[in-house]
């Protein structure tokens, strides 16, 4: 029973769709003033007015893809194949015309180009109608669709704005003079100026598809009330602009002249209150300049008589002060054989000060001896004081001021200790040393070296860095308020010391440099310390941090990528392994020392040359595979030559004349191995006696059983 209901309505269902495609499906009406702007226009106002979709619709408000363009005028031909109705398409993928109500086809769906790049579409049921960019949904193929007239040349009106056709597509990006006007048109093809009225009147359609007239030359009764209604309407909207210019012209003459009376009267306003005012400062300022005379006369009068009193009761002070000072001055502060107390630690101050200046070498000890005696007499002579080698308080006072002269020579790259200079460069380079600026031995020569480390003291010191200690370097260097390397066991670019040397050689070892170790940090060492940066997950800088350096040191530190790629430089087992190998193969003649030199780099390019590999000197993981395997083919050859020589030894051996074959045989193949590592050779000769001692074995028993066996048999 179910089976015969479900029957009985497919063949209902049937039957409506095919009244349906009869009915609206395979319509080919007549269009009734149907244009290209019309359909758009009609697509458009459905899509405001959210027509639902409904399938098979063919009635405004509810529609399928198909019944949207049906619904205007009956056009599109055969609804379930408009495409083929059409009498011009191109595809999609090579560009939508400029031209308004086309029609646009994908598999089983077909929807309208409103044009500006805008497509409609009766999408499916719950999604209804869209408006989207014609290039957001996959269509295939446009279309002109039957029975829809396309203008030719002139102008057309949508959605209220102007468009104008040309050759049969509207304008876009440019602009046209058209009867004297100059008419712009965007990228949408919309014009910034509306043309009048009439012109739209004027557009040359043509109709596509079955041979349909231009809207133009339709002569339908209908069609014929369609022209009269547009040709009112434009004249009326012609009217009605006309009207609009002239009373927008009568209310901007009127605007006009009410901004000119009224910018009159407030210039005049201005011009009367700009003279009072005037009138009233210079009034004013008068009354003001009478009063500062008075004032200042008075003020005058006042300050001469109060200056007078204070010259003379200052001249009375200065002389008290002079007598007071010179008393003080001639005070005695330390002389000769003073030694400081636990309580007082007056010398030490001197010494440390005068050492400052670089009058002393030695650091404070607290005795006042002949040392300092000398070094006080120095200073007083630098510094225009009586010489007396007593530090009274007046020598006190300009020692410790930041006026005090020092006695610092000028000390750069070559100076070296005499015994006459003082500071010495010993001195100096122990200072640096303390300030952990040099980390080198105290060898009392001024290098580059020392020089770098003075370099770094001026940079943290805000002097200007040269590298020449001269004497307002000195003296910053052994004041008690120079600054300590915040860099301490850093190592930055431009740097010398030792701390470069060893960081070089440890760059060496992971593979990230390859030139000429050395204590400078130069632009090929910044370039090896950027690789390991970088390798390591660092910020790229021109500096290794100690806490950087620990870890490179380490047995965390990141190998170069390209640890495995020998090159000219290196060194290490991989190395030496490398130069055996070629040696075997005779490109390499020198010693196996483990150091990639320029031989070996002659060696490689060869070996790459011989065996169609990239010829760079580089020896990457593909020369050295193809290197070892070359070697191994080497060896197992000349061992396969030698077992053969053996055998022949063996043969000759059983034949009885082994003792006359044997010294020969071996004294021809060392002669013709004589190219071999001695080890080969030593492992190759033991191979061999080995077999030919298994061979005489096996052969002696086999005769001694064959002999007891003769012997049995004889005893039977």
């Amino acid at each position: 029973m179910k089976k015969v209901i479900k029957k009985s309505l497919a063949i209902v269902l049937t039957a409506v769709i095919a009244a349906c495609t009869v009915m609206t499906g395979t319509s080919v009406a007549q269009a009734e003033s149907a244009t290209n702007v019309g359909l758009s226009a009609h697509c458009l106002r459905a899509y405001r007015e959210g027509w639902i979709y409904v399938w098979g619709g063919t009635t405004e408000g509810y529609v399928d893809c198909s019944g949207l363009i049906a619904t205007y005028h009956g056009v599109g031909g055969v609804r379930f194949d408009m495409l083929e109705s059409s009498s011009e398409w191109g595809y999609v993928s090579n560009g939508v015309p400029n031209i308004h109500g086309l029609g646009l086809h994908s598999p089983g769906h077909v929807g309208v180009y409103i044009g500006s790049g805008i497509a409609v579409d009766a999408r499916d049921v719950g999604i209804d109608m869209c408006c989207q960019g014609v290039y957001e949904r996959p269509w295939v193929e446009w279309f002109k669709v039957a029975g829809v007239s396309y203008p030719y040349q002139g102008w057309v009106l949508l959605d209220g704005e102007s468009f104008y056709y040309e050759n049969g597509q509207y304008l876009v990006n440019t602009s046209r003079t058209l009867d004297g006007v100059t008419y712009t048109f965007d990228s949408r093809g919309v014009s910034d100026i509306n043309p009048p009225a009439y012109s739209y009147e004027a557009a040359d359609y043509s109709t596509a598809g079955y041979g349909y007239t231009s809207y133009n030359n339709y002569s339908d009764d209908d069609d014929d009330d369609d022209d009269d209604y547009y040709s009112d309407y434009y004249a009326e909207l012609a009217r009605q602009e006309e009207e609009a210019r002239r009373k927008a012209e009568e209310e901007a003459a009127e605007q006009a002249r009410l901004e000119e009376e009224a910018r009159l009267k407030a210039e005049e306003e201005a011009k009367r209150q700009a003279e009072e005012e005037a009138k009233r400062k210079a009034e004013e300022e008068a009354r003001l300049k009478a009063e500062e005379e008075a004032r200042l006369k008075a003020e005058e009068e006042a300050r001469r008589k109060a200056e007078e009193e204070a010259r003379l009761k200052a001249e009375e002070e200065k002389k008290r002060q002079e007598e007071e000072q010179k008393r003080r001055d001639n005070a005695v502060i330390a002389e000769y054989d003073y030694e400081d107390t636990e309580n007082s630690k007056t010398v030490a101050s001197i010494q440390t000060r005068l050492y400052e200046l670089g009058y002393l070498t030695k650091k404070a000890t607290g005795y006042y001896g002949e040392d300092t005696v000398n070094a006080v007499m120095m200073f007083q002579t630098k510094n225009n004081l009586d010489v007396t080698g007593i530090v009274t308080a007046l020598t006190y006072k300009v020692l410790k001021s930041n006026q005090a002269v020092a006695d610092f020579n000028l000390l750069q790259t070559g100076s070296f200790d005499d015994g006459a200079v003082l500071p010495t460069v010993t001195a100096l380079q122990e200072r640096l040393t303390e300030l952990k600026y040099y980390y080198d031995d105290i060898t009392g020569y001024y290098g580059e070296v020392t020089a770098s480390s003075v370099k770094q003291f001026q940079n943290n010191n805000a002097l200007e860095a040269t590298g020449i200690a001269d004497p307002e370097t000195q003296l910053h260097i052994f004041s008690s308020n120079a600054k300590t390397n915040p860099l301490a066991y850093s190592v930055s670019y431009g740097d010398m010391n030792s701390l470069v040397l060893k960081m070089q050689e440890r760059l060496v070892e992971l593979r990230y440099f390859s030139g000429v170790v050395s204590e400078k940090f130069d632009d090929a060492v910044l370039e090896a310390v950027h690789a390991y940066q970088k390798a390591s997950g660092l910020k790229e800088s021109d500096r290794l941090t100690s806490r950087q350096l620990k870890v490179l040191y380490s047995d965390e530190a990141v190998k170069s990528p390209d640890f495995n790629t020998l090159r000219y430089g290196f060194s290490g087992a991989d190395v030496a392994q490398l130069q055996s190998r070629l040696a075997s193969l005779k490109y390499y003649t020198g010693k196996t020392s483990g150091t990639y030199s320029k031989d070996v780099v002659s060696a490689v390019e060869s070996f790459q040359k011989d065996y169609g590999l990239e010829v760079t000197g580089i020896a990457d993981e593909a020369t050295q595979e193809a290197v070892k395997t070359q070697a191994q083919r080497e060896t197992t050859h000349v061992g396969e030559q030698l077992i053969l020589k053996t055998a022949a030894i063996s043969d000759n051996a059983l034949a009885g004349v082994a003792e006359v074959k044997t010294p020969e045989i071996i004294v021809n193949n060392h002669t013709e191995q004589s190219d071999m590592s001695q080890a080969m050779i030593i492992l190759a000769c033991v191979f061999g006696f080995s077999v030919l001692f298994a061979v005489v074995f096996i052969v002696e028993l086999k005769r001694k059983k064959k002999a007891m066996t003769a012997k049995q048999t004889n005893k039977k």
